[in-house]
């Protein structure tokens, strides 16, 4: 793994529970969730004349923690693994991100998110077979940005749905990636 990767990772590790714990008293409410989703993926900015087709995934796997840092304001952080990707390219990664949420909507709750991830590529195929090559990256930053739609299931539990769109703001290999996603789940209060 680079060895700048793994500091931001070491950071990013590191302030989120300063990020999530550091608020006042009456803030302290944190909620934990899991989920699942499925994402169209593409990619963009390719520096070759190349034309590829969406792919559609149905892995994508989410475990989140929210921390309330007010009545409108709100904290996500989340680690997905997910398969990104044109059509013939497999291409697993663990993402994590920060998202700061802003209530739009109380009852139903409507919220707006968005904010930076980093992602960690675990394993890239190029039309079944392993790719390696000097200009491919295990990494990929970028921005994820979409709306939360929550509802309360009963005191503890909530059900969530998020459509969402992760854009690639550096060049993995010879182009960016962008993803439409769908994520549902439940968070525990």
């Amino acid at each position: 793994m680079c060895t700048n990767l793994k500091k931001v990772i070491i950071i990013i590790l590191s302030i989120l529970p300063l990020a999530l714990n550091g608020q006042s008293e009456e803030n302290k409410k944190i909620s934990f969730g899991v989920g699942a989703g499925v994402s169209l993926n593409n990619v963009y900015n390719h520096i070759r004349e190349a034309e590829f087709e969406p792919k559609f995934s149905a892995v994508l796997i989410t475990v989140n923690a929210q921390k309330q840092l007010s009545n409108r304001w709100n904290l996500l952080s989340e680690l997905d693994y997910t398969h990104k990707g044109p059509k013939g390219h497999k291409i697993n990664y663990f993402v994590i991100s920060m998202l700061p949420s802003y209530k739009i909507v109380a009852k139903p709750n409507i919220s707006i998110l968005g904010g930076p991830y980093i992602g960690y590529m675990l394993k890239y195929e190029a039309y079944g077979s392993v790719e390696k090559h000097e200009d491919l990256k295990n990494y990929d930053l970028g921005i994820d940005s979409g709306i939360s739609f929550t509802t309360r299931v009963n005191e503890k539990l909530d059900l969530y749905i998020s459509p969402r769109i992760e854009v690639g703001l550096i060049r993995f290999s010879f182009s960016n990636h962008i993803s439409y996603q769908l994520k549902t789940g439940i968070r525990f209060n």
